[in-house]
């Protein structure tokens, strides 16, 4: 019955190996094109236009792990939000936390 779950928990894990890797630095830069910011991030999660016509989406790096009920100290969700110019090139961009 251990094996049984080991290997369910690897098979689970494993649709978790194909997230982008974060490095310990900012996770944006400005002026870099969209696809590199999504080679990085992944999809946006959502994506909206401002009244000045400048593309805002917002990234949820690890999105899986927040499919995991955890509470506690480990719950933290962080959430980037990056502002395009019309020609897909970043403007900004900021963290935003999220707390369960």
């Amino acid at each position: 019955m251990k094996i049984n779950r080991i290997a369910l928990a690897a098979i689970l894990l494993a649709g978790c190996a194909d997230e982008p890797v974060q490095s310990s630095g900012p996770p944006v830069h400005k002026g870099e094109s969209r696809a590199q910011v999504e080679a990085r991030l992944g999809r946006p999660s959502d994506e909206t236009t401002n009244s000045s016509g400048a593309l805002v989406c917002t990234y949820w790096p690890g999105s899986a792990k927040g499919l995991i009920p955890i509470w506690g100290g480990f719950a933290e969700q962080k959430a980037i939000t990056v502002r395009y110019s019309r020609a897909g090139y970043v403007i900004a961009w900021e963290y935003q936390s999220f707390g369960m």
